[in-house]
C-alpha cells in the first residue's frame, strides 16, 4: 500500500470531508485509519465496499458449488425435466 492510503485517526478527525470526498472521486480505494501507529480499522466508500461483499458471496458460492461437485453422487440426482415437473 501507499504512503498516502494511511491515516491517522487524528487527521480523519480533522480532515473527515476531505478524507470522505477523496474516496467518492475515486482517489484512493481505502485509507487505513492508524491510532498509535498501528492499524486499527479501513475506511472505504460504499461502492467499494457493495463490490468486495458481492465478490465474497460469489466466492462462498463457488467454494460450495466445488464442496457439491465432490460428493455428488448420480445416481442420487434428478433429471432437469423431474425437477421441473415437481417445482415448475
Amino acid at each position: 500500500m501507499r504512503a498516502k492510503d494511511y491515516l491517522s485517526a487524528t487527521a480523519l478527525a480533522k480532515k473527515t470531508s476531505v478524507t470522505l470526498e477523496a474516496l467518492e472521486k475515486g482517489d484512493t480505494d481505502r485509507f487505513v485509519i492508524l491510532k498509535n501507529n498501528a492499524p486499527k480499522a479501513i475506511l472505504m466508500s460504499i461502492d467499494a465496499y457493495e463490490a468486495m461483499e458481492e465478490e465474497m458471496e460469489d466466492l462462498r458460492l463457488a467454494a460450495l458449488a466445488l464442496a457439491r461437485l465432490h460428493t455428488f453422487e448420480p445416481a442420487e440426482g434428478i433429471s432437469h425435466e423431474e425437477m421441473m415437473n415437481k417445482f415448475a
